[in-house]
């Protein structure tokens, strides 16, 4: 075809504006292809970072959490590691975390001074009261590796602190076992002594870890944080009560009849000066504190003397006052102690009301063995003793003691959420159903009674070590037990790294 020069199609043949187009095409798909990439590594590497620094932060938080009760730092630090996203372990993730490993010399443990000051003494086994944990990652880049960057680095690095912090002040009901039984001698490693007194010891060390007073309080003035209220069974005089806290040790409360409180009746204040019936041996009261400081380890304050909690839990040095003083362990009218659980139940949701941001514990000592006989028994509050086994009777006594356990730990606060822990301990409990809790049908052992008592297995304590009426946590005696259930009032929580 012979083209003129200046036909339409050879015009168009020499036009050569436009022709850069095709390249900034090109490199517009380049540009968003470089984005793109860069965005789906970088977006990757931000979620590996995050689930990295969330296992960390639950690997310190399931260290601290046992290191109140560990003997030893490798415990810890194992059940750390347990928790973190190292390849095998509670949080690993082999699409996400692949290569995740332990930084080298952690997990870490150390004694923190900021933590101590804040309520978590450092633990005597370990010399540490908080854990730090270092984990990295080398992330693989699926475009990066295209510009020489194959792996991104990634570290995650943890700290917290063991129980110490108090999350609200709290009521607590301590329910001690002063049947015949506790006289007989303790053959736990920590207390050679009668089993009362044992008991009474393990209180103290209840006492020695709370906070009596709040931070503003002055030596001379207590405002109440902390408060405790001693309760008993068999049930006493009323009048006689002060019997327990004279430090005379030549007068006992005298001894009553079981009393049977009904289930949610509303509770009053026990009128120490009449000859009613009573399970408690002293109000709610937190004047335990010589200068209404705590006392344990990082306290400065010492057991007040003249304090009738003092008196009661036999730690009071003042003259006449000896290791035979506090409460008594009487005896004569067998053990049944759902009245007495009952009883102390309603005096806890009476506490609360009066202080609406508190929490309430229940502790229940005893070697759960229930035996009471109709003779031992009186009904009160319109109800009839029954042979049906229904609160109050003598038949089923054990079954009634869980039943009425169970009713406190199901209390629910205004929000809904349930606002009593019941703890128990098993002192000495007999771990047979055919010689214990004989008055019960199914048949039942003193041990699983009180397991199932508790609040949860978490909250079960035995003396009994691994062995026989063993709980999960095994501990050498009651002041051990005690000390524990004061921790845990408390909670562990994440500090900023490198906090001293």
């Amino acid at each position: 075809m012979n083209l003129k020069p200046d036909s339409l199609v050879h015009r168009f043949l020499r036009e050569e504006s436009g022709q850069i187009l095709p390249w900034v095409v090109i490199l517009i798909t380049m540009i968003f292809a470089g984005i793109s990439a860069l965005v789906v590594d970088v977006g990757r590497a931000v979620v590996a970072y995050h689930m990295l620094q969330a296992s960390s932060d639950a690997a310190v938080m399931a260290g601290v959490y046992i290191m109140p009760t560990a003997t030893s730092s490798s415990a810890v630090t194992n059940q750390a590691i347990a928790y973190s996203s190292v390849p095998g372990n509670k949080n690993a993730s082999t699409s996400m975390l692949p290569n995740a490993a332990m930084v080298t010399g952690y997990p870490k443990l150390y004694c923190s001074s900021t933590a101590a000051l804040a309520g978590a003494a450092c633990s005597a086994a370990l010399n540490a009261n908080a854990i730090v944990v270092s984990q990295t990652l080398n992330l693989p880049m699926y475009f990066g590796s295209i510009i020489g960057v194959p792996t991104m680095t990634i570290t995650a690095t943890s700290t917290a602190s063991m129980r110490g912090a108090q999350t609200a002040p709290y009521n607590i009901a301590i329910v001690i076992d002063t049947t015949a039984s506790m006289q007989s001698p303790d053959t736990t490693t920590d207390c050679s002594q009668a089993r009362i007194r044992c008991a009474l010891i393990g209180v103290q060390s209840l006492l020695d870890g709370l906070s009596p007073c709040t931070s503003t309080s002055t030596s001379t003035t207590c405002t109440a944080y902390d408060s405790v209220s001693l309760f008993t069974y068999p049930a006493i005089q009323a009048n006689t009560a002060s019997a327990d806290s004279d430090c005379s040790g030549s007068t006992n409360p005298t001894i009553v009849n079981y009393s049977t409180p009904a289930p949610g009746a509303t509770w009053t204040p026990t009128n120490f000066t009449s000859s009613n019936t009573t399970y408690q041996v002293t109000t709610y009261l937190s004047d335990w504190s010589s200068n209404n400081k705590e006392i344990g380890t990082t306290g400065t304050g010492s057991f007040n003397n003249t304090s009738v909690l003092t008196r009661a839990a036999g730690a009071s040095k003042s003259t006449g006052c000896s290791l035979n003083t506090g409460m008594q362990a009487i005896g004569g009218k067998g053990t049944y102690f759902a009245g007495a659980i009952y009883a102390a139940t309603s005096s806890l949701v009476a506490q609360q009301a009066a202080n609406p941001s508190s929490k309430n514990a229940l502790i229940i000592l005893s070697d759960g063995d229930a035996n009471a006989t109709s003779g031992h028994m009186t009904a009160s509050d319109g109800l009839t003793l029954t042979s049906t086994g229904v609160y109050p009777s003598v038949h089923d006594q054990c079954h009634q003691a869980i039943t009425a356990a169970q009713y406190a730990a199901g209390l629910k606060d205004s929000s809904g959420n349930p606002d009593t822990t019941v703890y128990t301990i098993a002192y000495g409990a007999n771990t047979s159903s055919s010689g214990s809790c004989t008055s019960d049908s199914p048949a039942i052992s003193a041990c699983n009674t009180l397991k199932q008592m508790a609040s949860s297995s978490s909250t079960f304590y035995s003396t009994d070590g691994t062995s026989g009426c063993a709980a999960n946590t095994a501990f050498s005696g009651l002041s051990g037990i005690f000390g524990a259930i004061t921790t845990s009032f408390t909670r562990p929580r994440l500090m900023a790294n490198g906090t001293p």
